[in-house]
C-alpha cells in the first residue's frame, strides 16, 4: 500500500535544470526522488523502482510522453502519473487525462501547486488501495460455519468498531493470524492509513531494531543518511508484529516503553518522536511458558494482552474443511485459468481424516499443488502425496518416561524416520518449538532448520 511519508517520486524530463530545481523541494517533503532524462530509461526505472508518483514531461527527446504513460500504466503496482506540459499543449494534456493520467501541470511549475498536487495524488491512491484491501480482506474472507470460527467473526465485528491500541493474536502456525490482523485493520477506522508487517523471527536482532526505530545519519558506520523506522512510517496506522515470541528481551523492553509512552527515539537520535500506531502482535508460542522460562517479559505480555484471542486450529473446526476445500479450489481454478474442477470423494475423506499440523495454510498449499498438476477437470489424489499424509502409519506408545515409535519397513529410510520422529514430537508438544527441541535434545535453531528442510510448516 502507498505510504505518503516515504513515497517515491520518479521525474521523467529532459530538462535537467527543472529536475535539479524540484529535487530539494521533494526531498524536503520526505519523498525519495529518482530522475530520468529519457522516456526509455524512465520506463525501466518505473519497472525496477516501483514509484508511487511519476512526474512525466510530454515532450521527451526519444519518446512521446503518452507512449511512456501507456507503458508505466500497465505496471503493478500502478504509479500515479502527473503530466508536465508546456503552454500550448493543453489539448494533448486533456487527452492524457482521458487515458487515465491523474492531473497535469503547466510549465513553469508552481512549487506550491506541485506539493499540493502530489499530496492529493498520494491520498487518492491510498484511498483506492484501502478500498481494494477492504474488498480483499472483508469478513467473507473468513471461511467457515463452525462455532469456533463464527465466535471469532463475532469478536471481529465488535473490535473493528473500536480503536484498541494493542491486540494479541495467538494460535498454531497456519491458522490465519496474519489474515486476522489485516481484517481488523482494513475494516476499522485506520483502514486508509498504513499497514506494515514485521516478522520478528525473520530479521536478526541488530537489523530488527533499526527496522523498528529507524536511525539518524552517522548513528553507525553504514548509516549515511537518516532512515525512518516502521514505528514512524506506521503512524496513525497499524504495525503487525508477527512471531512476537521470538523478539529478544532487549527489544522487548524498548517496545514496552513505546507502547506505554507512545513515543521513541531513532537510533543515534536525541529528540523523541510521538507515534499513534496500533500494535497487533501474533505468536504461535505459549507466551506464559516463555515468561516462566525468562524468555518473554511479563510487562510486555500484559501490555499486549488488553484484547487477545486465539485463531482456532483446523482440528477444532473440521466441519469447515469441505467449505475451505471448495473455496481454495475455486480460487486456484480462476488463477490457473482452468475449467470446473471435480473433487473426488476420496480426496474429501482424506482431508477430513488428516490431522493438518500446518492448518489452513497447509490445506491451501496442498490444493494449489494438486490444482497445478491435475488435468481433465479432476483434482487428482495422486498429486496430494497420500503416502506422506498417513498419520496412522506411525504408532506411538508410552512406556514410563519413554515414547516408542513403531515405523513400517517401507518408511525405514533415515530421512523418513527423522521426519516422522520430528513430526510426532511436534504433535505431542502441540507444535511448540521450544518444548519439541527440548524433548529431542537439540537446539531450537537446529529444529527450525530441519523443519524448513523437510517442508514442515511452523
Amino acid at each position: 500500500m502507498v505510504n505518503i511519508v516515504s513515497a517515491t517520486v520518479l521525474i521523467i524530463d529532459n530538462d535537467e535544470h527543472l529536475s535539479k530545481q524540484l529535487e530539494p523541494v521533494l526531498l524536503q517533503e520526505g519523498y525519495r526522488v529518482i530522475f530520468s532524462s529519457t522516456g526509455k530509461d524512465g520506463i525501466e526505472y518505473a519497472r525496477k523502482e516501483n514509484p508511487d508518483v511519476v512526474l512525466l514531461c510530454l515532450k521527451l527527446a526519444d519518446l512521446n510522453g503518452l507512449e511512456v504513460f501507456k507503458s508505466i500504466d500497465n505496471l503493478e503496482p500502478k504509479p500515479t502519473t502527473i503530466i508536465m506540459t508546456d503552454q500550448g499543449d493543453i489539448q494533448e494534456a486533456v487527452s492524457a487525462i482521458k487515458m487515465g493520467v491523474y492531473d497535469f501541470m503547466e510549465k513553469p511549475i508552481s512549487i506550491d501547486k506541485l506539493k499540493v498536487t502530489i499530496m492529493n495524488a498520494l491520498s487518492s491512491a491510498l484511498t483506492a488501495a484501502a478500498e481494494k484491501e477492504q474488498e480483499k480482506y472483508g469478513f467473507n474472507s473468513l471461511i467457515g460455519r463452525s462455532k469456533a470460527i463464527q465466535d471469532v467473526i463475532c469478536l471481529f465485528h465488535n473490535l473493528v468498531s473500536t480503536d484498541c491500541k494493542t491486540i494479541l493474536i495467538t494460535g498454531e502456525s497456519g491458522t490465519g493470524k496474519g489474515l486476522a490482523a489485516r481484517l481488523l485493520h482494513f475494516n476499522g477506522a485506520r483502514a486508509e492509513k498504513p499497514f506494515i508487517e514485521l516478522n520478528c523471527a525473520a530479521i536478526p536482532e541488530t537489523l530488527l531494531e533499526s527496522e523498528l526505530f529507524g536511525y539518524e545519519a552517522g548513528a553507525f558506520t553504514d548509516a549515511k543518511k537518516t532512515k525512518k523506522g516502521i514505528l514512524e512510517l506506521a503512524d496513525k496506522g497499524t504495525i503487525f508484529m508477527d512471531e512476537i515470541g521470538d523478539m529478544s528481551l532487549t527489544l522487548q523492553a524498548k517496545l514496552v516503553k513505546v507502547i506505554e509512552e507512545r513515543r521513541f527515539r531513532r537510533i543515534g537520535g536525541t529528540s523523541e518522536i510521538s507515534v499513534d500506531a496500533r500494535v497487533i502482535a501474533a505468536t504461535n508460542r505459549d507466551l506464559k511458558e516463555l515468561i516462566r522460562e525468562n524468555l518473554f517479559r511479563s510487562d510486555l505480555y500484559h501490555r499486549l494482552n488488553v484484547i487477545s484471542f486465539e485463531m482456532p486450529s483446523l482440528l477444532k473446526r473440521k466441519e469447515d474443511i469441505p467449505l475451505l476445500t471448495d473455496y481454495f479450489t475455486e480460487i486456484f481454478r480462476q488463477e490457473l485459468h482452468k475449467n470446473t474442477i471435480f473433487i473426488p470423494e476420496e480426496v474429501r475423506e482424506l482431508f477430513l481424516r488428516y490431522h493438518w499440523p500446518g492448518n489452513v495454510r497447509e490445506l491451501r498449499s496442498m490444493i494449489e499443488r494438486a490444482m497445478i498438476l491435475s488435468e481433465n477437470g479432476i483434482l487428482n489424489p495422486k498429486y496430494i502425496k497420500l503416502e506422506e499424509w498417513k498419520g496412522s502409519n506411525v504408532k506411538v506408545e508410552k512406556s514410563g518416561n519413554k515414547i516408542i515409535l513403531e515405523i513400517p519397513l517401507e518408511d525405514a529410510s533415515l530421512q523418513r524416520i527423522e521426519e516422522k520422529i520430528i513430526r510426532k514430537a511436534l504433535d505431542l508438544n502441540k507444535w511448540n518449538q521450544t518444548k519439541t527441541a527440548a524433548m529431542l535434545k537439540m537446539r531450537r535453531e537446529a529444529l527450525i532448520h530441519r523443519m524448513k528442510k523437510m517442508g514442515l510448516h511452523y
